[in-house]
């Protein structure tokens, strides 16, 4: 169990930094029009996969092992290529992207979606390696395609990132179907038992999939409609500063792997209750001290890294900051009540950010642009923290020693981390051993 935490995290780690070597070469050589358009593509493809999801998403890791593979594969597959279908006519008679990229965003995301389908059930399998190769292989063969393109083919046009694209996403599928490759995904099996699987698919994956459905339109609506009134330029500053100012969430999100592990295996509500604030503490603390050296580097280091004409993206990552820094907050205690099985806390706290940012878009961006997106965003933040840390105090009491911070807190925390850890280990060597 700690070695697939350690490679889990290193794999979170790589991609981010593959991710952010993608934005600076796109950015040097496509400059902040072409990285709009990018960034507008890449975020299409995430609102169509997050559809394709309801079916093939995450849910599936829960239901592998209690179905044979070819019942979820199928319909998955099929279900994925229903919604890109879709996505194309809707792209084609609503152009919210220029409608040249509308059949490559279709097929993308169909591919896509493939490979994501193909990683969920490797992970079900508990083949968390092989399905980190995936999610590792993906960017890694982007940034090297792109510099091919760039560099020696002179193809220096947002075309060059849409083929880039197909390679990596075509490499990531054929190589989940590779490390499946001793999994029968094709199977007869009866009408009924069909029946029943895709139920169960439909059930969870639409629980599980509406909170980051309405996250994500928290977190991408403002490209469109910074687009939409200020052109795409806008867009590609924007965008570069908002991927620095969420790297941040690395912290989080990695603590929140081991926060949740630990909260499902108990039933002391207090301890998971308090745990969770400790967390939020640690979290803040680091995130404090990474996003002030973000924001103190000059403006000069960030356009001698992305390249003239991203002038402005501190304004976007002072205005981004706030949120980004009380977003954690919500990160953590999202995993706690997801920990407990009270999910609908998190989907209701999402889907009130949602409201607040569409609000907040329209109002801000059409007068102060790029600032405007940063702060409507970090308003929706903050309104989707306060609303789940409202429910946190609604429906637990808490003492006021949970809120004291001494040094005698965070060597519990990390005691506590070690030995969930250890027994993890041991239990998964156990199962292994059996």
């Amino acid at each position: 169990m700690l070695a697939k935490i350690l490679n889990t995290f290193g794999a979170r780690s790589l991609a981010a930094i593959l991710n952010l070597l993608i934005a600076i070469v796109l950015s040097q050589f496509i400059g902040p029009v072409g990285k709009g358009q990018q960034g507008l593509i890449i975020t299409t493809i995430a609102f169509i996969l997050v559809f394709s999801n309801l079916i093939g998403g995450a849910t599936l890791v829960y239901l592998v092992p209690r179905y044979k593979t070819p019942q979820l594969f199928l319909p998955s597959y099929f279900w994925s290529i229903l919604i890109s279908v879709m996505a194309y006519a809707i792209l084609y008679f609503f152009p919210v992207i220029d409608r040249s990229y509308s059949f490559h965003i279709a097929i993308l995301s169909a591919i896509n979606s493939f490979s994501s389908i193909n990683s969920n059930i490797l992970i079900g399998k508990e083949k968390i390696k092989d399905a980190n190769l995936i999610s590792l292989l993906q960017p890694l063969v982007t940034v090297l395609i792109l510099i091919l393109l760039f560099a020696v083919f002179s193809m220096k046009n947002v075309y060059a990132y849409i083929v880039s694209l197909y390679i990596s996403f075509f490499i990531g599928w054929l190589s989940g179907i590779v490390l499946l490759r001793k999994t029968p995904l094709i199977l007869n099996f009866s009408l009924g038992e069909s029946i029943v699987v895709v139920r169960d698919m439909f059930k969870f994956g639409f629980l599980n999939q509406l909170a980051h459905i309405t996250q994500l339109m928290s977190f991408r609506l403002s490209y469109y409609i910074l687009n939409t009134y200020h052109g795409e330029g806008s867009v590609g500053i924007y965008s570069n500063g908002i991927a620095l100012m969420e790297s941040v969430w690395l912290i989080s999100k990695s603590i929140s792997l081991v926060q949740y592990a630990r909260i499902a295996n108990t039933g002391d509500d207090k301890y998971a209750r308090t745990l969770t604030i400790r967390l939020i503490q640690a979290s803040l603390a680091i995130s404090i001290m990474i996003i002030l050296v973000f924001l103190i580097m000059p403006e000069a280091f960030y356009i001698v890294l992305f390249g003239e004409g991203f002038a402005g993206i501190k304004l976007a990552m002072w205005s981004l900051a706030p949120g980004i820094l009380i977003y954690n907050i919500n990160i953590l205690t999202g995993h706690y009540f997801s920990g407990r099985g009270k999910y609908h806390f998190n989907t209701i706290a999402s889907s009130a950010g949602l409201l607040v940012s569409i609000l907040m878009f329209y109002l801000l961006i059409p007068t102060y642009e790029v600032a405007g997106a940063g702060w409507a965003t970090s308003i929706s933040y903050l309104a989707t923290s306060v609303i789940i840390v409202y429910f946190f105090f609604r429906n637990y009491k808490l003492d006021d020693d949970d809120w004291k911070i001494n040094r005698n807190h965070f060597r519990e925390l990390w005691k506590e981390t070690l030995n969930m850890l250890k027994i993890s280990t041991q239990k998964s060597s156990g199962i292994e051993r059996k």
